[in-house]
């Protein structure tokens, strides 16, 4: 189970994150979000947890818990929430690619002919 872990201080490490959900079970994987443009602690990050029962009781042991003046944030992310593509293409994928379930990266739009870009004689696509 892959769960966002919100209001993070700039300062925590991946390891920092790891230690905060291990008391509570075993933990597959654990990342700091960077921002792209600073390329600094973003202060959210994700954490996953391969049994569900141990995943939920992380959550409910962050969510609130005050680390560096800050309260943070815990929820169980699903494949429809935003952050859930986010945390697998922040690990290159899952199963068979890189660490958390999935396996392929999300195919999308990708270059011009797929944002409908003009081509020579005035027309579109292929």
């Amino acid at each position: 189970m892959q769960i966002y872990i919100g209001n993070i201080p700039t300062s925590f490490t991946d390891a920092d994150l790891r230690a905060l959900a291990e008391p509570f079970g075993k933990v597959r994987a654990a990342s700091i979000g960077m921002d792209k443009k600073t390329d600094k602690p973003a202060g959210y990050g994700f954490i996953e947890m391969p049994v569900k029962s141990e995943a939920r009781a992380a959550i409910d042991g962050i969510r609130g818990k005050e680390i560096k003046g800050k309260k943070l944030l815990a929820k169980a992310l699903k494949s429809d929430d935003a952050f859930f593509a986010h945390a697998q293409n922040l690990h290159g994928g899952g199963k068979g690619g890189g660490t958390f379930a999935g396996g392929k990266q999300p195919r999308g739009n990708v270059g011009p002919r797929a944002a409908g870009v003009m081509r020579r004689g005035g027309q579109r696509g292929s």
